[in-house]
């Protein structure tokens, strides 16, 4: 068994992907930063009475965090087929 500082080997199609601690704080922080403080500030603008400011708070708060996660760990991902299938290959029936 590992220790909880030394993370784990999962794996993920045939390589091992690792995870750790600090994988997990960030993860926490980006839903702190993304949904909870803007959240907060939602409700405490329209307590105060002005809740369009709460909302364009949230929402922005919202959408930076969206492109946040996309371009940290959505946009790396490798997406591309199978290497050797050409395109004349996939239209022959």
């Amino acid at each position: 068994m590992s220790t909880p500082n030394e993370g784990y080997e999962r794996p993920s199609g045939g390589e091992a992907t690792t995870v750790n601690s600090q994988d997990a704080v960030v993860l926490a922080l980006t839903v702190v930063l993304v949904v909870v403080i803007p959240g907060l500030a939602n409700w405490g603008f329209s307590t105060l009475g002005y809740p369009w400011v709460g909302s364009a708070v949230w929402a922005l708060g919202y959408g930076a965090g969206v492109v946040f996660i996309w371009y940290e760990w959505v946009r790396p991902i490798d997406i591309t087929g199978p290497e050797g299938v050409s395109q004349s290959e996939e239209s022959s029936d």
